[in-house]
């Protein structure tokens, strides 16, 4: 067991043990610390990436050169065969890391890096690395972008427990490692590090881990480049933008943009709770998405892995794609990426986000330059517009998206347009739906990462894990006289009045007796139904205790009855306000505790 001091001792934050792990003496600032230990992770993620990007071409070659080459033989409708092989190939990982493997995880990332104290276990770098690979080389419709983040976010959380770092830099380190692991992947520095600034931080900018994050992405990048071609991910793209007055069709692809990146994350989460509510062995669920991944596959071949060579056709200006491929993709792929996820296999949603919204863009721009032949429009470039308007839509990240256009293209110019579709895209999505594809599952749970340290913690403990459920309650037609004989024994200051049928009609409190206590003569007069008080603040069990901690204050108030959401007399608990206290303390404490082990 740990002591109280011992814990506090062992987490604070200041503690930099780094010496003992050296054979010589050295003095290093707290500044000098991090940036070493940013080095570190840069370096370990940067190669950490390049490894995972090798054996994922490796495995896509066996999978789709040589395998589906000799079933194709066959029969070309043997296709989903592939991807459902590749989800028998998750079962014994899924067997012995329960919980830790299915599905997209990019939520119990954040949770891990916000709620536990940046505690990422190490085996998640090498358990994420190959199930990533295995579902997206067999043709699983996902990215590689949140493995891979979580890949070098479990590189800095190891790193930083190895030299016994608190948890404020656990965080900073977890947040250099996702950032290097997106800046290798995509050749796109800058775009690692916004990417750690709005989704791994949540928007909680410090210049000081600003330049920590940098230092990280920056030698990710240079291992990436020495290993793979220097050049951006989709190639050299030509962009232009012909006249400002195509500024105002941006405009409108960014709304359509944002209706269509709501539409999206309401399939996703749709199709996810399908498959959690589908009566079905829970390591046949991947399987059976694989295989309805497979026969969206036999429609499109396009939807199957992450997509890129589509999305590079979608860019160029003679792709030979047709305008009703790119819109039939734009649904195909919706759906095989929420299939994908929600089954249970593994993968992230940037590249699949950069699908859909360059068939988005590459449909919008067909049209445009259908009805107006002589406008010089450019199909690829309102493709290349979508994509990161998608992305910033999706995932409410829009300086991430911008700035990963800009080092996708090397082209100055597609700022402006993109500035303009991405932030209107996110504004738009956001009217409809607070969440993006990551927070959303999180504030499901009643958990909300930009709150306050504090609020995150009650959102996350519902009303009904902490409310008692034996308590004294008092008849309606109880006399006050009575009451004062029983009050004395009672280990209680709050009685909910109760009718014949066991129904609540109101409260009665220590507070609401103290006048008629100076009262004399009226103690058999009055019963107990006259002294309730009956304009109740109620709660409901799956309430969480920071909308609780709101309620006690509107009255300041001691307890709250907690009653079933239908029937709003009918007592299930009480809950009191110093056991929402010792809840907070009690979670406090296990948080610190976590980071020890």
């Amino acid at each position: 067991m740990h002591n109280i001091s011992e814990l506090k001792k062992k987490t604070h934050l200041d503690r930099i043990p780094v010496n003992r792990f050296f054979p010589f003496k050295i003095k290093l600032g707290e500044t000098n610390v991090e940036l070493l230990l940013a080095c570190i992770v840069g370096i370990i993620a940067g190669y950490a990436s390049v490894f995972f990007r090798f054996l994922l071409h490796q495995m896509h070659d066996f999978f789709f050169i040589v395998v589906y080459g000799w079933l194709s033989q066959i029969s070309p409708y043997l296709l989903p065969l592939i991807p459902m092989f590749g989800a028998m190939l998750l079962i014994p990982f899924s067997l012995r890391y329960p919980g830790e493997i299915n599905g997209y995880g990019m939520p119990k990332f954040l949770i891990s890096v916000h709620l536990k104290g940046g505690l990422v276990r190490t085996r998640a770098i090498f358990i994420k690395i190959f199930t990533a690979a295995i579902t997206i080389s067999t043709g699983g419709a996902a990215g590689v972008e949140g493995p891979i983040a979580l890949i070098g976010g479990a590189v800095g959380s190891s790193v930083g427990r190895f030299f016994e770092m608190g948890s404020q830099r656990l965080k900073v380190l977890i947040a250099c490692g996702s950032a290097a692991g997106i800046a290798a992947q995509f050749n796109a520095p800058l775009a690692g590090v916004l990417f750690a600034q709005e989704i791994i931080m949540v928007g909680n900018f410090q210049l000081q881990t600003f330049g920590v994050i940098v230092i990280a992405s920056g030698l990710a990048t240079a291992i990436s480049r020495a290993y793979y071609s220097a050049a951006p991910t989709f190639g050299n793209l030509e962009y232009t933008l012909n006249s400002l007055y195509e500024l105002p069709f941006y405009i409108l692809l960014g709304l359509i943009v944002g209706v269509l990146a709501y539409l999206f994350i309401r399939l996703f989460f749709g199709i996810s709770d399908r498959f959690e509510q589908l009566k079905m062995h829970a390591q046949l669920k991947p399987i059976f998405g694989a295989f309805l991944v497979g026969l969206l596959g036999l429609i499109n071949f396009g939807v199957l892995g992450d997509g890129y060579e589509v999305i590079i056709a979608s860019l160029e200006t003679s792709s030979g794609l047709t305008l009703a491929v790119v819109a039939l993709l734009v649904v195909l792929k919706m759906i095989a990426t929420s299939i994908t996820l929600g089954s249970g296999n593994v993968g992230g949603v940037f590249a699949p986000c950069l699908f859909i919204g360059a068939m988005i863009g590459s449909t919008f721009g067909g049209i445009l330059k259908f009805f107006l032949p002589g406008a010089g429009i450019q199909q690829g470039s309102y493709a290349l517009v979508g994509m990161g308007a998608f992305l910033a839509a999706a995932t409410h990240a829009p300086m991430t998206a911008i700035f990963l256009l800009f080092e996708l293209t090397n082209n100055y110019q597609v700022i402006i347009p993109i500035m303009f579709a991405s932030v209107i895209g996110v504004m738009v999505a956001r009217h409809f739906c607070d969440d993006s594809l990551d927070s959303m599952e999180l504030s499901r749970r009643g958990i909300s990462l930009h709150a306050g340290r504090e609020e995150s913690i009650l959102n996350s403990i519902q009303v009904e894990s902490v409310m008692v459920r034996e308590y004294e309650t008092i008849r309606e037609n109880m006399s006050f006289a009575e009451f004062m004989k029983f009050f004395p024994t009672s280990k209680s200051q709050y009685y909910p009045v109760m009718n014949e049928e066991n129904r609540m009609t109101g409260v009665v409190s220590f507070q609401d007796i103290r006048e008629i206590l100076l009262e004399e003569g009226l103690e058999h007069l009055v019963v107990m139904k006259e002294l309730a008080e009956t304009r109740l603040i109620k709660l409901h069990p799956h309430d969480n205790l920071s909308e609780a901690i709101k309620k006690f204050g509107i009255k300041d108030i001691e307890a709250i009855p907690v009653v079933h959401p239908e029937d709003p007399g009918q007592l299930l608990g009480i809950l009191k306000r110093k056991d929402v206290i010792n809840a907070y303390n009690k979670a406090i404490l296990m948080r610190e505790l976590s980071q020890q082990h």
